[in-house]
C-alpha cells in the first residue's frame, strides 16, 4: 500500500521519473533582473546519476564542472499535493551521442548531460521561485534576527528570494504576517565590518508536523533596497564559489 511523501527525508528515486521536466537553474542577478533557466527532460536515473537531454536553451561541453539548481514538479500519488522539489547539482558530463535504449542506432542518439544525484537529505521541498537556494550548516556562522515572539530562530536555507527559518513550536507567525529582520555574514563589508542586511519579509509558508520540535517558517523578501540587495548577491556569490570549490576539492 503507498505511503504519502516524507517530506523531511524523501528519496529523488520515489518522486523524479523518466519524462518529468528539471527547470536548471544556472545563474540569478537581482540587480540586472537576469535569470538563466535551462529546461531538460528526464531521461534515466542510475545509483550514481541523473541523464537529462539536451536543455533548453543548450548547454555547452565548456560548462561541464558548473554547479546549479535544479528544480521538477511532482504529484505525490496518495494525497494528490503537487509539490516543488529541488536539489544542488553538478554537470557531471556532456554526452554528445546518448542512445534512449539499447538496440537504439546511431541516427537515434541524442544529445544528453548526466547530472549528480542529491545526496541524502539533500532533496528538499522548494518553490517555484527560480533563485539559488543555500543550505545553513553551523559553519557558515550565518545568522538572522526578527520578530521577537519567535523565540530562538535557527536559519536553514537562504536565497535572493527569501530564508527559510526554523522556530519552536507553537509557530508564532501566521501566513501575510509581515515583519522586518537582519541577517548577519562572517563577511566583510566596504567598510570592513560584518555585512549585515536589514529588510522587510512577509511569511508565505508555515509548515509544522506532528511530532516536531520546531516549525519551518517561510519568508519572501519584500522590496529590498539596492545596497541590500547588492550585499546579498555578493554573499550569494562568495557562497556559490565556495560549494564549487569544496565540490571540486572532493572529486581529486
Amino acid at each position: 500500500m503507498s505511503s504519502a511523501v516524507n517530506k523531511s527525508n524523501v528519496s529523488i528515486d520515489r518522486v523524479l521519473k523518466p519524462q518529468t521536466r528539471l527547470d536548471l537553474i544556472f545563474d540569478v542577478d537581482l540587480i540586472n533582473d537576469f535569470i538563466d533557466v535551462r529546461s531538460a527532460m528526464v531521461l534515466d536515473i542510475t545509483d550514481t546519476r541523473i541523464v537529462i537531454g539536451q536543455s533548453d536553451p543548450p548547454v555547452l561541453k565548456s560548462m561541464v564542472g558548473r554547479s546549479l539548481e535544479a528544480t521538477f514538479v511532482s504529484r505525490d500519488v496518495v494525497t494528490s499535493e503537487v509539490m516543488r522539489w529541488g536539489w544542488r547539482s553538478q554537470i557531471m558530463e556532456f554526452i554528445p551521442a546518448y542512445r534512449l535504449h539499447k538496440s537504439a542506432s546511431a541516427e537515434e542518439s541524442i544529445q544528453a548531460l548526466a547530472l549528480s544525484r542529491p545526496a541524502v537529505g539533500a532533496l528538499t521541498e522548494t518553490n517555484a521561485r527560480m533563485d539559488y537556494r543555500l543550505s545553513i550548516g553551523a559553519d557558515k556562522k550565518i545568522s538572522i534576527q526578527t520578530h521577537p515572539s519567535f523565540g530562538r530562530i535557527s536559519l536553514l536555507d537562504f536565497s535572493a528570494g527569501g530564508v527559510l527559518i526554523a522556530i519552536p513550536r507553537p509557530p508564532q507567525a501566521t501566513v501575510g504576517m509581515r515583519l522586518w529582520f537582519t541577517l548577519f555574514f562572517p563577511l566583510p563589508s566596504a567598510s570592513g565590518q560584518q555585512t549585515t542586511i536589514n529588510g522587510e519579509a512577509e511569511v508565505v509558508r508555515v509548515t509544522a508536523h506532528e511530532g516536531d520540535s520546531h516549525a519551518k517558517i517561510g519568508l519572501k523578501f519584500m522590496d529590498l533596497d539596492l545596497n541590500a540587495t547588492r550585499a546579498l548577491q555578493k554573499a550569494i556569490n562568495h557562497y556559490m564559489l565556495e560549494e564549487q570549490r569544496n565540490r571540486n576539492y572532493n572529486t581529486l
